[in-house]
């Protein structure tokens, strides 16, 4: 198993008030190596909580999370991560930008070179090496951003609602071209939406977590016969829709509830 999440819990003090919040409570989920999970909750479940947690950027209150059985205790090399926010730097181009992790790890520098030459080709970004990210749109600036991720070859990628901001077509061209990515690469990749429609067509597994505090409700298993063609236009991608909108719709309505509470 790549990823072990066992019996996890997170817990944060709140400023002002002696009443902890619990973001997560006994998550339990297993990702096998080279898989495609995504992870669909309603909105404050704690989905960006739990990848920060794999990230290493904060420890769990309770349980344990493991990668190749080995406990994580921090950030490492062995993980990307990929925000919805594109986080460039605006001073360097889209090749010096994939290149950054690789001068952290001393790769010489015709090597970075060549490296960010080829994730650049990879993500489609062919002949934009030397733009930099105000000469680029919105869905070009997040490949690079999959690049840089992509460039320091982490077993695990971890995608945090990466193409939420970009519009439909954007969205629909980069989901291909990620499961393009995936395919030729088979990194194990750990990706946090609020779309069903995305979830179900990325995913080889979509794990549903309920309403705060965050638990995995149901993972559900995706199958179809073959990727080949517009998978969104089969029968089964419609099943597999409304079986997770049906395990949704309780927890949206028991979120907004407390969000009305919580207000009042």
């Amino acid at each position: 198993m790549k990823i072990a999440i066992q019996n996890v819990g997170k817990v944060f003090d709140v400023r002002d008030s002696d009443r902890p919040f619990t973001a997560l409570e006994g998550i339990d989920l297993d990702i096998r190596a080279g898989e495609f999970l995504t992870l669909v909750g309603p909105s404050g479940c704690g989905k960006s909580t739990l990848l920060d947690l794999i990230a290493g950027l904060t420890r769990p209150t309770s349980g344990r999370i493991l990668i190749d059985g080995v406990p994580i205790t921090g950030p490492g090399l062995d993980r990307g991560i990929v925000f919805q926010q594109y986080a460039l730097f605006p001073w360097r181009t889209a090749t010096g930008n994939v290149e950054f992790g690789l001068e952290a790890k001393a790769v010489p520098k015709k090597e970075r070179a060549e490296r960010a030459r080829h994730y650049l080709d990879l993500v489609g970004l062919a002949g934009f090496e030397d733009r930099y990210p105000h000469e680029l749109s919105g869905g070009m600036r997040q490949r690079v951003a999959i690049a840089r991720s992509l460039a320091f070859d982490p077993d695990v990628l971890l995608m945090d609602e990466p193409f939420a901001a970009l519009d439909a077509q954007t969205r629909e061209s980069l989901q291909e071209e990620l499961l393009h990515i995936w395919e030729k690469t088979g990194k194990t990749i750990v990706f946090i939406t609020h779309g069903i429609d995305e979830a179900v067509y990325l995913g080889q597994r979509v794990a549903v977590m309920t309403s705060r505090p965050g638990r995995i409700k149901e993972t559900l298993a995706i199958e179809f016969g073959s990727r080949e063609g517009d998978l969104r236009a089969e029968a089964r991608f419609g099943e597999y829709r409304h079986h997770i909108w049906t395990l949704l719709r309780d927890e949206v309505a028991a979120a907004r509830r407390e969000e009305a509470s919580s207000v009042g």
